[in-house]
């Protein structure tokens, strides 16, 4: 167990992302300023869609300050780095900001398996399909695209760089395995290429059409 500062965001994060943030609320500048003078982490949850105020999800991700740009008015932009999933066990005190008892968590315990190996090199396949329709929108290619081969580390690079609602997020950040984690993404992954498949046909019919028929 231990103790951390919590920052409540409409945002999840995944160990290794590059989190820029800009801080004007003076009890989160007040924690940038603790974390920047200990060097500690803090941990950023996502917060619950109609529940109390500053009410998060249990499971969440530490980060730490890389970067801090201070303003003469107080605020902060600063950047951060995601390094390790925890889970509240309970909220403490909240001042001024909050800090709970948090268990920090392993990566999941079939990382190194058969399976999610195998559900790994699936995704991976749905995730380069992905990045090469996002790249056809914008009429260009890549040859390969370099991905993690350790599952784990694929889930963290697929979770911070795909676009999705911060609830799709959740649900990868909490399952309590990589064979899980890898499902769900591909599940998303497949559904987010189907509309991108969709536009990109679309963007070629207008593409093409536009040459007139002259030719």
């Amino acid at each position: 167990m231990a103790r951390l500062p919590l920052f409540p965001l409409q945002i999840v994060v995944f160990p290794g992302e590059e989190v820029p943030l800009h801080i004007f609320e003076p009890r989160y500048r007040q924690l940038v300023r603790d974390m920047t003078d200990s060097g500690e982490a803090f941990g950023i949850a996502l917060l619950r869609r109609g529940g109390r105020a500053e009410e998060t999800h249990e499971v969440g991700c530490t980060v730490r300050i890389e970067q801090t740009e201070a303003f003469a008015d107080g605020r902060f932009n600063i950047l951060c780095r995601g390094e390790q999933r925890f889970r509240i066990v309970e909220r403490l005190e909240a001042a001024p900001y909050w800090i709970a008892e948090v268990e920090l968590l392993d990566d999941p315990g079939d990382a190194e398996s058969g399976d999610a190996y195998a559900a790994s090199q699936e995704t991976s396949e749905l995730y380069r399909q992905h990045l090469g329709l996002a790249l056809a929108l914008q009429n260009s290619w890549q040859r390969r695209f370099r991905l993690p081969k350790r599952p784990t580390r694929l889930v963290n690079h697929i979770g911070a760089q795909v676009e999705a609602p911060p609830s799709v997020k959740q649900e990868v950040l909490k399952a309590e395995t990589a064979v899980e984690q890898l499902r769900l993404l591909a599940r998303l992954l497949r559904a987010t290429n189907r509309q991108l498949a969709d536009r990109v046909n679309l963007h070629q019919r207008q593409r093409w059409s536009g040459l007139g028929a002259a030719n």
